[in-house]
């Protein structure tokens, strides 16, 4: 409500310079401190914080939304290679629990009334936005399971009318085993012959698969009747 009220007292223009702004500063900070944008770079930039490694790594995970040249799979690897499974799933989990706030409220308080605009009059898009509010626990569940780039569905969702609550509980469902499996795969990399790597390779194939099977079967369905 707060940061609603506060971006009601900004004119569109002003909301749009700041953001940009923002964006700006924060891509600046990031270009001045990273040496590089390669896995084997970040990995070395986070090692190098020591025993705030796991803090940077959060706060790198929670700011990517606004970071769109840092891949959510490339954090998933280095979480792996320099934390292990377990606390490299934690630490996933924590900044992707975090990252999901920000992507959805920056597209809400600055997109959702552009968005209004646009889908007025538009009596599909409208209807679109309504699903999106009724159904939103289930449609985030299929977005994940589909595994769509994760801050794009947080924005999409923050761009309806979708409930926070509806959003969050969906993301938050799917991120734990997500986090796990990806970060597991990342804990791997460096062994590719491995049963493990095979193994969690074999997982993920499977995770991606599991929604286009669905999808399919539903429509041989509709076809056989």
């Amino acid at each position: 409500m707060i940061s609603m009220r506060w971006s009601e007292k900004i004119r569109p223009s002003k909301r749009h310079l700041l953001s940009a702004f923002f964006f700006i500063a924060v891509c600046a900070l990031f270009f001045a401190y990273l040496p590089g944008l390669s896995v084997k770079e970040v990995q070395e930039f986070i090692k190098g914080f020591g025993p705030l490694a796991p803090i940077i790594f959060i706060m790198i995970c929670m700011g990517k939304p606004v970071l769109f040249f840092v891949p959510s799979f490339g954090l998933t690897i280095i979480a792996g290679t320099v934390f292990g499974p377990l606390y490299g799933t934690l630490y996933v989990a924590l900044g992707g629990a975090g990252s999901t706030v920000v992507a959805f409220y920056l597209a809400r308080i600055w997109g959702r009334r552009p968005m209004e605009r646009i889908i007025r009059g538009k009596e599909r898009l409208v209807r679109l936005d309504d699903r999106m509010a009724r159904r939103g626990f289930t449609t985030i569940i299929m977005m994940r399971l589909f595994n769509l780039p994760w801050d794009l569905v947080s924005y999409s969702a923050g761009l309806s009318k979708m409930r926070f609550r509806d959003f969050y509980l969906a993301s938050l469902i799917m991120l734990l085993p997500i986090s796990f499996i990806y970060t597991y795969f990342g804990s791997t990399v460096t062994r590719p012959m491995s049963p493990e790597f095979i193994i969690s390779l074999s997982v993920i194939g499977l995770l991606v698969g599991i929604p286009y099977a669905i999808k399919r079967y539903r429509s041989t369905n509709v076809n056989a009747e």
